[in-house]
């Protein structure tokens, strides 16, 4: 993820958020503050629902929003509104405060919709926004056209005008790196166009340390496509080598010995001994391969004799083939699960029935939606509402495909993300 956006309303988020995605950046809207974005969201869009709050308990809702982010290195935007309603001065100084940041760069200029800023005053269609109908506004009403008054309401931060020339001058960089040295302050800059907002945005970026972004719908227009859309790479596939069919052993052993993939025998035995399984050993082995961008086999039988073990196995546990089988597909489903916690990947190959319905499950899956076909019967599709969100996941029965199906399987989604 590149970016945070917290937004104080929810047409907001959106009208924001939208700029974003459509820069190609997976933006997702939360309607609460404790909600976690999918594995590959680019934008987390925020929602604090607190224009209408006093400003105590709006600054409170911002910090919150936040708290669980400021160890991470993102770019923070906080949306406000472009005519300034709600609580911007407590909102913006949280804001500063939860990410530890010094500097806040307000631009919340919106030159298409009429929205400007003009000597530290707000505009709306060349009018003085105090003169206009948002003055007074039934919830939320405006007082002052001068942005600087505003703030000042609810923060006793210093507050900075920086005036058109300045923005024009070819050195708003230069002096927002002085008024980083003078923090915790406020920022606000003039802008009349969308050329003037690319220019902001521009000096913020280029900054050794990047400030608080603040404005509205405008500014996030003006960032570009690098400050929220994390570089895309091929992931490594994980695969979920289950069954015992000497058919899947052929496919596993040729992606071995042609180099498409690290594998990780898994001993049945030691798996199922336990009430409590170990799995850290397992998680290490597979996510250190996986981190380093191999695709990855666990694999539970390595040659015919496997099978052969089974009736001793079951009288060992004191189960039935079919208990086992299933102790064994759930087994394999919370170590795919305890692996995909811990690393990234780009796709699932789950081969028998019996695993790919556990792993179903352990990711908390509701459905599985068919996309394509890799090979006759063997589909790639995705998991519904599950921990992969919409990575595909490709399934195969046992005895299916031919030897170099999960070969093909692997180049399949290494094409899908040469697609993006």
């Amino acid at each position: 993820m590149k970016l945070i956006v917290i937004a104080d309303d929810f047409t907001g988020a959106n009208d924001t958020g939208v700029q974003l995605a459509k820069k190609g950046a997976r933006t997702e809207v939360m309607l609460f503050a404790r909600q976690s974005p999918s594995r590959r969201a680019d934008v987390l869009v925020i929602n604090t629902d607190s224009r209408a709050l006093g400003a105590s308990d709006a600054a409170d809702a911002v910090t919150q929003a936040l708290a669980r982010w400021r160890q991470q290195d993102l770019l923070i935007y906080k949306k406000i509104d472009s005519t300034f309603r709600g609580n911007p001065g407590a909102e913006i100084e949280a804001a500063l405060h939860a990410s530890g940041k010094g500097l806040a760069l307000i631009a919340a200029a919106i030159p298409g919709a009429g929205r400007t800023t003009l000597n530290g005053e707000c505009l709306v269609h060349q009018v003085p926004l105090a003169q206009t109908e948002f003055a007074s506004d039934p919830r939320t009403p405006i007082s002052s056209s001068r942005i600087k008054t505003i703030l000042q309401q609810q923060s006793e931060l210093k507050v900075i005008d920086v005036v058109l020339p300045a923005v024009r001058s070819g050195e708003l960089a230069a002096l927002l790196r002085q008024y980083q040295h003078q923090a915790p302050v406020m920022v606000v800059v003039d802008a009349l166009t969308e050329q003037d907002l690319a220019l902001i945005a521009e000096a913020a970026l280029s900054l050794p340390e990047t400030p608080l972004l603040v404005g509205a719908a405008g500014l996030a227009a003006a960032l570009p496509a690098s400050a929220c859309i994390t570089k895309r790479q091929t992931l490594p596939v994980l695969v979920i080598a289950g069954s015992m069919s000497e058919t899947t052993r052929r496919q596993v052993a040729l992606a071995i010995n042609q180099q498409r993939a690290q594998v990780v025998d898994i001993d049945v035995a030691q798996l199922l001994m336990h009430d409590v399984p170990d799995f850290s050993g397992l998680v290490q082995q597979t996510s250190t391969l996986l981190a380093a961008g191999q695709h990855t086999i666990l694999r539970t039988s390595r040659s015919a004799v496997d099978r052969q073990k089974i009736d001793a196995l079951c009288q060992q546990l004191d189960c039935t083939r079919a208990a086992l089988g299933e102790r064994l597909s759930q087994r394999l489903g919370e170590l795919t699960l305890a692996i995909i916690d811990r690393t990234r990947i780009g796709g699932l190959f789950l081969t028998g029935g019996d695993i790919a319905i556990a792993v179903a499950h352990a990711l908390g899956a509701e459905g599985y939606r068919i996309q394509q076909e890799v090979a006759p019967c063997v589909p790639c599709g995705c998991f519904i509402n599950s921990e992969l969100d919409d990575l595909p996941v490709i399934t195969k029965a046992g005895g299916f495909g031919s030897e170099s199906v999960l070969c093909d399987a692997l180049s399949f989604i290494e094409e899908m993300y040469c697609d993006h």
